[in-house]
């Protein structure tokens, strides 16, 4: 996703060129027509170099709407870098490639927040409150940096670029606010998936040979609640590889423990809502 948007915003930069040195070719050679003398300067192609002094003369009005249409696109391209930061920010937490260890088919809903679905989690009113406004707040100044960031040049447009980015990894979160066990009830009160599923084994994994099996739901890794696909694949990253650890999985309405070599499980997940009393 990344190189994609390097390339949108490299042909976008590209083309923009282009059109600029097309307009360009084209008034010059408007004026070379109707010109009382021939002009001694030919561009041959659009990207052809010229000094500023040899363009200003040659069609002053022309260099000035170069020069806005430069600055509108140097604009333009503050903006989408802007935006490649904020996707790049939270590439962490939602994408994955070919490569991961585990993978999923169904997709997690994101988080809102509502106040009453935090207090009918069981959360305190007073707490659920304060946690929604400190976020929103979090949104804003996000807002307004991106706002600031397009408006700035220089030194400035770098401290701003700099807050946001900063601000992006400190990213407030409900489940980092409320803990693992409020978090799972808010989920699962509000319809959202809590758990994952085993949707298919790989062949000659660990998990073949620690013996999950289809439907298996994983409770916990490592002693560590799981929530989603994520934390899976941040735990599997974990500790020594050779060192085996336990494995909590639901499995037919009971509870059964599972030692596995830490590193690649080998595992399709699903997305699955439970009760978290189960």
């Amino acid at each position: 996703m990344k190189s994609s948007l390097h390339i949108i915003l490299l042909s976008l930069t590209a083309g923009f060129t282009g059109g600029l040195g097309s307009q360009f070719l084209f008034e010059n050679e408007h004026a070379e027509k109707s010109a009382p003398e021939p002009v001694t300067t030919h561009i041959n192609s659009p990207f052809a170099i010229h000094s500023p002094e040899t363009a200003a003369n040659n069609n002053p009005q022309s260099s000035s709407a170069t020069n806005d249409e430069i600055r509108a696109l140097k604009r333009h391209i503050i903006q989408l870098e802007n935006q490649l930061d904020e996707i790049k920010s939270s590439l962490p937490a939602s994408n994955i490639t070919s490569t991961e260890s585990t993978q999923v088919a169904g997709i997690f809903k994101p988080v809102q927040p509502d106040q009453g679905k935090l207090v009918e989690a069981g959360v305190n009113p007073d707490i659920a409150e304060d946690i929604l406004r400190r976020m929103s707040q979090q949104e804003f100044r996000r807002l307004e940096l991106q706002n600031l960031i397009s408006r700035s040049t220089g030194e400035n447009r770098r401290i701003y670029q700099n807050e946001l980015r900063e601000l992006n990894r400190n990213r407030m979160s409900l489940r980092t606010e409320l803990g693992d066990e409020l978090y799972d009830n808010y989920l699962y009160s509000s319809g959202q998936s809590n758990r994952v599923k085993v949707s298919s084994i790989m062949s000659g994994s660990p998990a073949e040979s620690a013996g999950f099996k289809s439907d298996d739901i994983i409770l916990s890794y490592d002693g560590k609640k799981i929530l989603n696909w994520p934390d899976i694949r941040k735990l599997t990253r974990q500790g020594d590889i050779g060192s085996y650890t336990n494995v909590d999985i639901l499995r037919d309405g009971e509870r059964v423990s599972l030692m596995v070599p830490r590193g690649t499980l080998g595992v399709q997940l699903d997305a699955v809502r439970l009760d978290p009393q189960l």
